[in-house]
């Protein structure tokens, strides 16, 4: 899985398509607009990745990014 897949992920848990499937996601535990705005600039920085021509790109530029999203998806290494 590459880190824009990881992210993108962690996008789809913080934008459940349903209340019975939010109320089992970490969204729930959250105030609304954060995961807005949280889930915004995954999905933003995802869409950076997958669109970005330079080798090195997804393993220098959104280290942050990974790391919040691995914690979304309760992973540490990936």
């Amino acid at each position: 899985m590459t880190p824009a897949d990881e992210i993108t992920a962690a996008v789809a848990l913080l934008r459940p398509s349903s209340p019975a499937v939010a109320a089992h996601t970490v969204a729930v535990r959250l105030h609304p607009d954060v995961v807005s705005a949280l889930a915004n600039w995954l999905e933003n920085t995802a869409i950076s990745l997958k669109a970005s021509t330079h080798p090195d790109w997804q393993d220098c530029v959104a280290p942050d990014a990974l790391a919040v999203a691995r914690a979304v998806l309760g992973s540490s290494d990936g």
